[in-house]
C-alpha cells in the first residue's frame, strides 16, 4: 500500500484525535467507577446486583517476586531472564 506524505498526515492526525477521545473516556470511566466505589463503601458492601451487571469491590492480593533481594541472596540472575523483542508503533 503506498501513501503520500499527505495521507500518512492525515492518518496521524486522525490518530491523535481518536487518543484523545479515549484519553477522555478513561477519564469519564474512573469518575464513574469512583461514584460506584463510593456507593459500595458508603453502604458498606462488596457485593450490589442490579437489572444488567454484578459489581463487586473486594480486597485482592498479588504476590510477586523481589528481584533486588533475590539478587541480594543468590547474586546474579542474568541465565534467569528472558528477553521478549517486539516492535513498537510512537507517534509524537
Amino acid at each position: 500500500m503506498c501513501m503520500t506524505k499527505q495521507e500518512l498526515e492525515a492518518k496521524v492526525q486522525e490518530i491523535r484525535k481518536y487518543k484523545a477521545m479515549a484519553e477522555e473516556a478513561a477519564e469519564i470511566q474512573k469518575s464513574l467507577e469512583a461514584e460506584i466505589i463510593t456507593y459500595m463503601v458508603e453502604n458498606e458492601i462488596d457485593t450490589e446486583i442490579t437489572d444488567s451487571a454484578k459489581i463487586t469491590y473486594k480486597p485482592q492480593t498479588r504476590a510477586t517476586l523481589d528481584k533486588k533481594r533475590l539478587e541480594e541472596d543468590l547474586g546474579s540472575l542474568e541465565e534467569y531472564i528472558k528477553v521478549t523483542k517486539y516492535n513498537v508503533l510512537r507517534i509524537k
